[in-house]
């Protein structure tokens, strides 16, 4: 039982510290953190697979190259991410900066 009141409390604790906050007087005033906005843009590339299928690539804001697939199995759309070197020479071309090096 003392374990269990012990994995608690110290549960309590961690995500209270989590929180950001700012202090008015007597006031903690909790701070909403903002969600990161994933910035893709396409690139005007296209990657032809193994069928024949034409994707459209995309470039994240991190440089990362990537195409857009769908699952055969589940139905659900997924990111197949390109390799490093076919990402570095399409942001050389497009003058974006490459941070995944």
């Amino acid at each position: 039982m003392k374990k269990i009141f012990i994995v608690l409390s110290l549960l309590i604790c961690l995500s209270a510290n989590a929180q950001d906050y700012t202090r008015s007087g007597n006031q903690f005033i909790s701070i909403q953190k903002e969600k990161s906005v994933s910035t893709e843009k396409e690139t005007g590339y296209s990657w032809v697979d193994n069928k024949g299928t034409v994707y459209p690539i995309y470039i994240s804001s991190t440089g990362s190259c990537y195409i857009k697939k769908v699952s055969s199995k589940t139905g659900k759309e997924y990111r197949m991410y390109l390799s490093k070197e076919i990402s570095a020479q399409i942001c050389k071309e497009l003058g974006v900066e490459y941070k995944n090096k």
